[in-house]
Order: structure tokens, then C-alpha cells, then sequence
């Protein structure tokens, strides 16, 4: 089989990928899958999207992002929506001043967020026990969006702008000659195109190899619980995070999502049984200790999925140095909903035109890991 660009993975970077190749005017994209289309860390995601951070880079990419849903959103085939119930950070005294310079940074970048002292959290959300909290920020423009959605309203379009979409194909072998890209396999099918983009999210890093490009992304396990009906957070309640603890909740329906961010980044496919009921306890425990009504009400279901890891916690976008075109859009570090759409698209105009104009795409330069360079990383954020 013959293509111009062949893409693997078939989560919401590549399908999004190929969504504007196509409307950019490529022929014949191909997209394989190992899966069905939005099987892993798209479909598994809780579907945030959020303004809240530390770094402006990140600000940026969720605003373009939110451009890029608005036109998602205006169509008459979605059938999901975006539910602004908003995302609240607690700090307690040691955070404070971090998230004060957030809140700084997300005002300086147009972000609508509300500085709130305790009695307004008391007043607000009085299900909260404030021991040790001094502040929050809020935002009431940030939600939610059904991931399934999305990948639903996705793969329509990619089959109505005839794009072939290979379920159950693990890609197993990419050819490279003379430093170029030829073609990659997966099974009995062999797809030959001038360009192979790397959009395999936690299995990026591995796919890299087929490529014999090293792509610094890692695996790593993660956990929710999500509880029996309640009736101590409202339907509407927004996701509240404690930044001492790193506990969190976000009402669903009458139901309670819950999780807890780890305190390493553990690598792997896989976490075995014990560490999982460990891990529920560690949530449990933490979670009922800042929302103590909560305690007393039953674990439903888990959560399992992998976030996509890269040593600075930013996404990687762009070309390889030693393959000419491996293109490589990934690593999104638990951010793919909120932070991938303008890279997918901004790869798009740089496999077509060469260059692009809807992002900068420099500061996620795959060779910025490149040997014999510096490695700085940027400074870390609570948020």
C-alpha cells in the first residue's frame, strides 16, 4: 500500500493529524493502530481542560486548543459538550507564593481566574476542610469534555475526508534508507510513505526504535477511584486539588472521581495488583483527610491508564535529526485532551508547506535531548 503520510496511533494526535493533512489537501494518509481508534490514554483520559498552570507555554497551548474544540463544538455531529464546572487549587502555606505567581502569570496571558482567600472557600465549598490551607485560585472557564466524543467525532471526520484508519495493526518494523524514511509494517501490511509520524503516545518511545531514533518518552501507570452516589458534592462541584497532598475530587453526576498525583513518576506498562490496592488506600486516605465527608462512602470502580512522560514535562513536535521524515508528536505527560490539538495541526503544516505559522513549535524540538546538550528543565510548577 502506497500513502504520503503514514501515521501511527490512532488517539487524538494522530486522528487530529490526519483530520487536517486531508483538509490541507494530502491525497492518501494512512493511520494504524495497535487498538481501535482512541483505546488508550485518549479514551481513558477524564478529559480536562484547563488555563491553571505555572508555565506560559502550557497557558498558550490549552487556549489554542480551546480554538481548535470551538469549531469541534459549532458542529451539528458533536455530540458532546464542554462542561465549565472549573478547575480550584488549594495551597497552604507553602504553595502560596507559587500560586500566587501563577495566578500572575494566567492573569498576564488573559486567563480568567479568581483568587480566593478562606472565606470564600468556606463559603463556597463548605464540604472542604481548610486545616492548613491559606489560599486558591479558581477558574470557571476550565471543564470538561467527554474523551469518546471526541474520538467518535474524529474518526467521521477522518472516513468522510476518506482517510484509512487500520484498526489492529501493531506497527512492528519502520524502514529507513539512506537516512529517510521508506515505509513501516504492521502485520502482513506494509504501508510505504515519504513520511511516518510517530503519534503512539505511551508506546512512542518504542515505536522511536523501530525508527532507530531515541524519543525520551516513558510509561507511566495511573490511578482513580470513583465512588458508590453521594450526596456531599454537588453535581456541579469543579475538580478541587490540594496541592500539599495532591489529592483530588471532581463531582460526576452523583458520583465522586478521585485520585491522588504521585510522588514519583513510576515507569512501565503495568502496576501489579498490590501496588494498586496500596495506591486506592493512599488515595482514600488522602483524599478523606481534606474531604472528610467522604469517608464513609464505597469505592465503585478504578481507573487505569498511562500517562505519556518526557524529562521536562513538556510534549516533543517536530522532525528527527538523523531519519528525514520521522516526525514525532507525543509526550504530553497526561495533557494530550488540553495540549494536543495545536501540535498535531502545526506538524500538519510542516509536513505539507515546511513551516508554520499556528505555533512555535521550538521550545518542543525533539533535539533539545540531543547528546552533549544541556538538558534544562524547566522550572518546576505546582500546576
Amino acid at each position: 500500500m502506497k500513502a504520503n503520510v503514514a501515521i501511527i496511533g490512532a488517539g487524538i494526535v494522530g486522528l487530529t493529524l490526519a483530520r487536517e493533512l486531508a483538509r490541507a489537501g494530502v491525497p492518501r494518509t494512512v493511520v494504524l493502530d495497535a487498538g481501535e481508534p482512541g483505546q488508550q490514554s485518549t479514551g481513558r483520559s477524564t478529559g480536562g481542560i484547563r488555563q491553571q498552570f505555572g508555565n506560559a507555554l502550557e497557558i498558550q497551548l490549552t487556549q489554542a486548543a480551546l480554538k481548535f474544540y470551538d469549531g469541534m463544538f459549532s458542529d451539528t455531529d458533536f455530540d458532546g459538550r464542554f462542561e465549565r464546572d472549573g478547575y480550584v487549587f488549594l495551597a497552604g502555606a507553602d504553595e502560596r507564593d507559587q500560586l500566587f505567581e501563577a495566578w500572575q502569570l494566567q492573569e498576564a496571558n488573559g486567563v480568567r481566574t479568581d483568587w480566593l482567600d478562606r472565606d470564600a472557600l468556606a463559603s463556597a465549598y463548605p464540604f472542604i476542610d481548610l486545616a492548613g490551607v491559606s489560599a486558591a485560585t479558581r477558574c470557571l472557564d476550565d471543564g470538561f469534555i467527554d474523551p469518546w466524543s471526541i474520538v467518535q467525532w474524529l474518526v467521521r471526520e477522518c472516513r468522510r475526508l476518506d482517510i484509512i484508519v487500520l484498526s489492529q495493526h501493531r506497527v512492528h518494523a519502520i524502514e529507513v534508507a539512506q537516512h529517510r524514511v521508506r515505509a513501516v509494517t504492521a502485520g502482513a501490511e506494509c504501508v510505504r510513505a515519504e513520511f511516518v509520524v510517530n503519534a503512539a503516545g505511551a508506546w512512542a518511545g518504542a515505536v522511536g526504535e523501530l525508527a532507530g531514533v531515541s524519543v525520551p518518552v516513558v510509561p507511566s501507570p495511573r490511578l482513580q477511584i470513583v465512588t458508590e452516589p453521594q450526596r456531599l458534592l454537588p453535581p456541579s462541584t469543579p475538580l478541587i486539588a490540594d496541592l500539599s497532598s495532591g489529592a483530588y475530587v471532581r463531582a460526576i453526576g452523583d458520583r465522586v472521581l478521585a485520585g491522588v498525583s504521585p510522588t514519583t513518576s513510576p515507569a512501565g506498562f503495568e502496576m501489579p495488583p498490590p501496588v494498586e490496592s496500596e495506591e486506592i488506600g493512599r488515595i482514600i486516605t488522602l483524599v478523606t483527610t481534606r474531604f472528610p465527608g467522604l469517608w464513609d462512602i464505597a469505592v465503585a470502580r478504578t481507573n487505569r491508564g498511562l500517562y505519556e512522560m518526557t524529562p521536562d514535562g513538556l510534549p516533543i513536535a517536530g522532525g528527527a535529526e538523523s531519519v528525514s521524515g520521522f516526525y514525532t508528536v507525543a509526550g504530553f505527560n497526561g495533557h494530550g485532551i488540553m495540549h494536543s490539538p495545536p501540535l498535531a495541526c502545526a506538524i500538519a503544516d510542516v509536513i505539507v508547506h515546511g513551516r508554520t505559522d499556528r505555533f512555535d513549535l521550538r521550545p518542543f524540538a525533539p533535539e533539545r535531548f540531543s547528546a552533549g546538550e544541556s538538558l534544562r528543565r524547566r522550572q518546576s510548577s505546582l500546576i
